[in-house]
């Protein structure tokens, strides 16, 4: 896949000059405590999508940050505009799609997702390093911010009865049907009206991506003939792993809805639906 680097071929790539690893891991809602991994790849930097890389004006969790803090973290990890930039998390694939669609969204296209992340580093006996590390050099990587990676509320709400637009949910079905109930408080149940489920897990085989042909046959399924993909989760993050898989099979106008249901399902002034349509 191209947007997707194996374990062995990182590892042949250790010594390239221009290379940063980045560490995009990130607790899954509802668990309490600190992001701590038991081991970090060599010469792997921190990728702080919650904190550090987010909008702390925001009430919302984890939103997009500025172009100029975008910059300024970037820099002080040496990034370069000709950096090749490789995000990884610590097991599976939750957070590091997120990482490589903020790249992506900044300016930066030349990124991949570790595909098995840190468990499957170690997995293959590769060597790590405990505490991360820190660039002796400032990048010169500058942010150009493309607004159309990601969309907001009323952009999401326009798109409903538009037919050439479809809005793919990420969570867990019974989530999506209204089912079981949100792992955040005071969130109602539900999905927004006209979206469809897809499940991030179901594109994924023990942490791992599924081949893509069967990847592009689920994608098919429930894409139809639609022009324009957007994708929400709970809070943004995991939409982008089906962003992710869409580009892989090359699907073109894709768009993450960023406040995602932390936000649609806090509104009462915003529809909701249930069951599974």
């Amino acid at each position: 896949m191209k947007n997707l680097i194996t374990c062995q071929q990182l590892h042949n790539r250790l010594n390239n000059r221009s290379l940063v690893v980045f560490d995009a891991g990130m607790l899954h809602p509802g668990v309490l405590g600190i992001y701590s991994p038991q081991a970090m790849l060599p010469n792997a930097k921190r990728f702080d999508i919650k904190n550090e890389l987010a909008d702390s004006s925001n009430p919302l969790p984890s939103t997009v940050c500025s172009e100029q803090q975008f910059t300024h973290v970037m820099q002080n990890a040496g990034v370069n505009n000709d950096s090749f930039i490789v995000v990884y998390e610590d097991g599976g694939l939750f957070s590091a799609a997120r990482a490589w669609w903020m790249l992506k969204a900044m300016g930066h296209q030349n990124v991949k997702v570790l595909s098995g992340g840190l468990k499957k580093w170690l997995e293959c006996g590769y060597a790590t390093q405990q505490g991360y590390s820190k660039s002796l050099d400032k990048g010169d990587f500058t942010a150009s911010y493309n607004c159309e990676y990601f969309i907001n509320s009323q952009q999401v709400f326009d798109a409903i009865d538009e037919p050439n637009t479809v809005l793919l949910d990420a969570r867990a079905y019974k989530r999506f049907t209204g089912e079981e109930s949100e792992p955040r408080k005071g969130m109602r149940s539900g999905h927004i009206p006209n979206s469809r489920s897809l499940p991030f897990m179901d594109l994924l085989n023990k942490g791992e991506a599924k081949p893509l042909t069967e990847i592009k046959a689920i994608l098919g399924d429930v894409v139809d003939d639609a022009q324009q993909l957007q994708f929400s989760c709970g809070s943004g993050i995991t939409a982008c792993v089906l962003a992710l898989f869409a580009t892989e099979c090359g699907y073109s106008n894709l768009s993450v809805y960023d406040g995602s249901w932390s936000e649609w399902g806090a509104s009462d002034s915003l529809p909701i639906a249930t069951g599974e349509k």
